[in-house]
């Protein structure tokens, strides 16, 4: 097939990581499904408190370190309310909910905040990002 004969991409193959996600071992060795999620959707969605907006704005258009913005005294408190909101956007498997009772549920505070991080970095950086992820694990696990 030459390249001028492009097929669309199924629509069930765009949704496909937002509604299955993937299962990755996060820094604590817990094991969790997460799905990609869009940080300019949730802004532009009224779900972020307003003063969160200067802290997206510096994630989606400048090329800032995560952790470089938590370093920073006066962001600090927003960057980690924005961590755990997409945090719980991004848990599929085990879902996170605000008072935990089933088996499948988890609260936010049962959760280190270094796989938070790594959530929030895999996460926001797409699919593409957390199946790069998913595949370095395992070709590391390869004997």
């Amino acid at each position: 097939m030459s390249e001028l004969q492009l097929q669309v991409t199924p629509a069930s193959a765009w949704r496909k990581p937002r509604e299955q996600g993937y299962t990755v071992r996060l820094p604590s060795g817990n094991v969790a499904t997460l799905r990609p999620v869009a940080v300019d959707v949730l802004l532009l969605s009224g779900k972020l408190p307003d003063l969160l907006s200067p802290i997206v704005a510096k994630t989606l258009w400048a090329e800032t370190e995560p952790a470089t913005l938590a370093d920073q005294a006066d962001l600090s408190k927003g960057f980690a309310e924005l961590v755990n909101i997409v945090t719980r956007a991004a848990m599929l498997n085990p879902s996170v909910v605000d008072a935990p009772t089933a088996d499948g549920e988890i609260g936010l505070e049962d959760i280190d905040f270094s796989d938070k991080l790594a959530i929030f970095q895999l996460a926001t950086g797409g699919s593409a990002v957390l199946q790069k992820f998913l595949e370095q694990q395992a070709a590391s696990l390869e004997p």
